[in-house]
C-alpha cells in the first residue's frame, strides 16, 4: 500500500510538474487548482487497536489487572465505522474504509482481539483519506444505523456474523467483550441498540447505544495505534447476580457502559461522562 501510494504521488508530482513547466506565465487561479489537486490526493490509512491490561496486550489465559485482580476473556470484539481524521480547525476528513469482505464491507470493521470464539484476530482497520494535517481522530463504536437491521444470513463478511448479531428488534451488537474474574463467572458486555419500533425491520432505535469516540493528538495517519485500557473499563465493576451485561440492566452493568462516555438511559453520548476506554498510543 506504502509503495503504491508513493508510486501515485510521483506520477501526479510528474504530470502537475510538466503542466506548470509549459506555461511560461501561471496565473494565480492556476495555482489554486493545482495545490487543490494535491489536496485531493488520497493517502493511506492504517489503524491498529490493541487491549492492554495493566499496560501489557491481552492474552488468551490469565490476566492481571493494576488492581491485582485476574481476569480471562472468552469474547473482545467491536465493530468499528464513521472514521474521521480532525483537523486542527475543527474540521474533518471521512476515511474510506477498504473492502476484504471478510474484515471490512459497507463501511464498517470488526476489530477481534481474543481467539477463544474465533481463531483469527483482526487488529486493523485500513482505508484513505485526503493528504492533510490532522490533529485527532473520530470514530464509532458500531454499526451505523442504515445498516444495523439487515438480514445478516445475506450480508457480505463481517455483517454475516451471527454472534454479532443481537435481535431482529435491536440489530447488531456494537460490541462484544466477555470477561471472568475467575474463569467460572463470565460476565458477557453486549452493546447495542435498544427501544427499536417499526416492525418488520425495526429501524427507529430511540436508544442507539453508539460510542463516538474523539481522540486528540498527533496522529500517524498510516501507522496508528489505539489502545482499549482494560483497567479503566473494569473500574467500579464487580461481578454480581448480573452475569448478562447490556444497556439498561443497571449495576454492575452501568460502569461498563460509562465507560465509553455514554449515558446509560438514553444511549447517547454525554459530555458530562468522559469516555475512559480508548486512547491514542
Amino acid at each position: 500500500m506504502k509503495l503504491l501510494h508513493l508510486i501515485k504521488i510521483s506520477i501526479v508530482s510528474v504530470f502537475l510538474f510538466g503542466f506548470v513547466s509549459c506555461d511560461i506565465i501561471s496565473e494565480p487561479s492556476d495555482n489554486q487548482t493545482l495545490a487543490l489537486l494535491a489536496l485531493a490526493l488520497p493517502q493511506s490509512v492504517n489503524l491498529e487497536f490493541e487491549a492492554l491490561v495493566n499496560g501489557q496486550k491481552i492474552t488468551s489465559g490469565t490476566n492481571t489487572l493494576s488492581d491485582s485482580r485476574s481476569v480471562q476473556f472468552r469474547d473482545f470484539r467491536l465493530y468499528i465505522s464513521e472514521v474521521k481524521f480532525v483537523r486542527a480547525d475543527g474540521s474533518t476528513a471521512d476515511v474510506s474504509l477498504s473492502t476484504d469482505n471478510v474484515w471490512q464491507a459497507n463501511g464498517v470493521s470488526l476489530v477481534d482481539l481474543e481467539t477463544y470464539r474465533t481463531t483469527e484476530t483482526n487488529i486493523k482497520v485500513n482505508g484513505s483519506v485526503p493528504i492533510g494535517s490532522y490533529t485527532g481522530i473520530q470514530f464509532t463504536v458500531g454499526v451505523p444505523a442504515a445498516l444495523n437491521h439487515l438480514n445478516s444470513t445475506n450480508q457480505s463478511s463481517p455483517l454475516n456474523i451471527g454472534s454479532m448479531y443481537w435481535s431482529w428488534t435491536g440489530g447488531y451488537k456494537h460490541a462484544n467483550i466477555e470477561f471472568s474474574y475467575n474463569g467460572t463467572d463470565w460476565t458477557s458486555l453486549h452493546l447495542g441498540s435498544t427501544t427499536c419500533s417499526g416492525a418488520p425491520n425495526y429501524g427507529n432505535c430511540s436508544k442507539k447505544f453508539r460510542a463516538i469516540i474523539l481522540l486528540s493528538g498527533q496522529v500517524n495517519v498510516s501507522n496508528q495505534k489505539i489502545s482499549l485500557d482494560v483497567d479503566k473499563l473494569l473500574t467500579g465493576h464487580t461481578y454480581g447476580a448480573m452475569g448478562m451485561c447490556m444497556p439498561g440492566t443497571g449495576a454492575p452493568c452501568d460502569s461498563l457502559v460509562q465507560a465509553f462516555g455514554m449515558n446509560i438511559s438514553n444511549g447517547a453520548m454525554d459530555s458530562s461522562i468522559t469516555q475512559r476506554f480508548f486512547s491514542l498510543r
